[in-house]
């Protein structure tokens, strides 16, 4: 319950701010622990380049740690299709 409490009313506002705009949100009970996945756009690589080296930014994916282990992310150009990560390209 925290945990939703954190995203909904801390976290997704807080990367609106930085200009990433959600998307999706996929949820997969998967063993003991649930899997997901949220998806975020950004207008332009700009946005993008400057909310992932903000101070705002590192301060923010340090909190999420406080709620969930093993997380990441990563960048993907957006498409009109169903895409996969693409762990080339560099933030």
């Amino acid at each position: 319950m925290a945990y939703r409490r954190f995203m909904i009313n801390q976290w997704l506002p807080a990367m609106q701010t930085l200009g990433l705009e959600p998307l999706e949100l996929y949820h997969t009970m998967w063993g003991a622990y649930p899997l997901r996945l949220v998806v975020m756009h950004a207008a332009d690589a700009k946005i993008l380049h400057d909310a992932l080296h903000s101070g705002e930014w590192d301060f923010w994916w340090k909190r999420l740690h406080r709620f969930v282990n093993n997380s990441d992310f990563c960048i993907v150009p957006a498409q009109d299709w169903f895409q996969f990560c693409n762990n080339e390209v560099e933030p």
